[in-house]
């Protein structure tokens, strides 16, 4: 058995010796492997973060507040035999204009009727701002010289825009003989006992409007009819 053992490693270094002198030098054989590498990377993001700047701000709070408004009527005196020359200079004038061709009756209805505006808030408070109330424009013969002052200067209605025809109509009323014109006196009469003592109030139902029978205005469907005097039909705004 010893023998097999050194006869096989004889012949294995001769094989060798052999080898290395025919063959050469053993060659390496370098294995390469290659490896796959995952590599976590943090990317930081620059974030340009605003600047706190301090202002002071100011809030309005609604105030919730109540405004009264008083309104200046004329009141009748109911007593004392004196009126306002002005305002009945103001009521006579328009009864006349107005109704001279009517009845008594007729031409008390529009003194009322003026008086149920004083009282009422959608119109100014007083006979004489409800007599005369519209626009007006000034006249071109002021109106050319720029140095007239202001009290100087004439001014007219818009024609067609007041309250009462016979002030707008671009008519040229008639020269009134006050003095023997008994219509005239019955007219100035009707607008001293209205505005004195607040007779026949009530007569017309609150009427704030009228018209001619000939004439169909398109407001009239917006009010209350109240009723039919001599020429004149009454309205009601309610």
């Amino acid at each position: 058995m010893r023998m097999n053992y050194a006869l096989v490693s004889l012949i294995g270094f001769i094989v060798g010796v052999t080898s290395y002198y025919y063959l050469g030098k053993p060659i390496e054989v370098v294995r390469t492997i290659e490896v796959d590498k995952y590599i976590t990377v943090e990317k930081v993001l620059e974030v340009e973060v605003p600047k706190i700047v301090e202002k002071e701000v100011v809030v309005k709070v609604p105030v919730t507040q109540t405004v009264t408004q008083t309104r200046i009527i004329y009141m009748p005196s109911k007593g004392k035999s004196q009126v306002n020359s002005e305002e009945l200079e103001c009521m006579t004038l328009n009864i006349y204009r107005e109704a001279n061709n009517q009845s008594v009756a007729g031409m008390i209805a529009v003194a009322r009727v003026v008086m149920n505006r004083v009282q009422n808030r959608r119109y100014p408070g007083s006979p004489c701002e409800v007599i005369y109330e519209g626009p007006i424009r000034e006249s071109w013969k002021t109106k050319k010289n720029p140095d007239l002052k202001k009290e100087d200067r004439i001014y007219n209605p818009v024609r067609h825009k007041c309250q009462f025809s016979w002030y707008c109509d671009g008519k040229v009323d008639e020269v009134i003989n006050k003095k023997d014109n008994i219509k005239w006196k019955i007219a100035e009469d009707i607008a001293f006992q209205v505005l004195a003592y607040d007779k026949w109030n009530g007569m017309v139902e609150g009427a704030t409007h009228y018209h001619a029978t000939y004439v169909s205005p398109k407001w009239r469907h917006t009010l209350r009819l109240v009723g039919k005097i001599d020429d004149h039909i009454f309205y009601r705004q309610e």
